[in-house]
């Protein structure tokens, strides 16, 4: 890591291996060192304090949330964020074929084992949403607890129009010419924001992308969004969805940015119509877009915190 982005992001880090692919993470704040867990990786670990797991989406790394890590780490939470394969400091495998939403969550497992990591709250964002929601489903006792922030886990039930960028980049066209120019991160990092962002913040953002292997990822997460019932990653969400009922008992917080152009809104309130025990949903900035992170982190922090503290 640029020294440059360290020092905006002050953070320490560990790497594990997922079938072979290393992992970059997070892993920060009170709770057992890997060291510890690797001394008997599926021994009676725990960890006696709150870990908060943070899941980002795409184009973006870890980077995403460094402005509640601090906070999180402060307030005496284990802070994890781990970067998903081909995203941020993690290795950037160049096979397309590579990426689909069961291997980032079957790498996100390898993480969590790896690590020890018990009593989670997952906070999850964008592709975080999908992601941690299968791993939720499929490892329920290893988490505590949710926090869904502008992201969905639904299968579509019909075939559904993208918006044009979607479109544009989920094309065979648009995919090479998204890995080839870094279309998708760029044009992302303009339209998730409601504000311009700052120079070096930008340039963090965009710095893992000048590898091709992470602009295949982002080119690929942006085809794995499903157009209907067909797409392969309906096939995993209904998987999700089937799952849920698993969860039954495990808090739920909904927080909403109200000016995200993908995730408006009134999905908030689709959270309500599943069988989690969604405890409040809370639109809680009226101003901020898909990335909140950016445009508005503080109206987030005390929710999410209270949330936690209220265990």
């Amino acid at each position: 890591m640029p020294e440059w982005i360290r020092r905006q992001m002050p953070f320490a880090r560990t790497s594990i291996l997922a079938d072979g692919v290393r992992l970059s993470v997070v892993d920060d704040g009170p709770g057992p060192r890997r060291s510890e867990v690797a001394q008997d990786p599926h021994g009676p670990v725990r960890d006696p304090h709150e870990t908060l797991l943070f899941l980002h989406g795409n184009p973006v790394w870890s980077f995403l949330w460094r402005n509640l890590l601090g906070p999180g780490r402060d307030a005496g939470c284990r802070v994890v964020a781990p970067d998903h394969a081909g995203c941020g400091l993690s290795a950037k495998p160049e096979d397309p074929s590579y990426y689909d939403l069961r291997r980032h969550t079957l790498n996100l497992e390898a993480v969590a084992d790896a690590l020890g990591l018990r009593d989670i709250t997952l906070v999850m964002h964008d592709w975080g949403g999908p992601i941690g929601m299968d791993f939720a489903t499929r490892r329920p006792e290893l988490v505590s607890r949710l926090v869904v922030c502008n992201t969905t886990a639904f299968a579509p039930r019909r075939p559904r129009a993208f918006t044009r960028w979607h479109k544009t980049f989920a094309s065979p066209l648009g995919y090479r010419a998204g890995v080839a120019f870094n279309l998708v991160g760029r044009s992302a990092l303009r339209f998730g924001v409601r504000r311009p962002l700052p120079r070096e913040v930008r340039r963090a953002y965009l710095w893992p992308l000048r590898e091709k292997g992470a602009r295949v990822a982002a080119g690929r997460f942006v085809q794995m969004v499903p157009d209907g019932p067909e797409h392969p990653t309906s096939a995993i969400l209904r998987e999700v969805e089937a799952g849920l009922r698993r969860l039954k008992g495990k808090p739920v917080l909904v927080l909403w940015a109200d000016r995200d152009p993908v995730m408006g809104p009134r999905l908030a309130e689709r959270w309500r119509e599943t069988p989690l025990d969604v405890v409040d949903v809370r639109h809680v900035s009226a101003t901020a877009g898909h990335f909140w992170q950016e445009d508005d982190p503080g109206a987030f922090v005390g929710p999410l915190l209270e949330f936690v503290g209220g265990r």
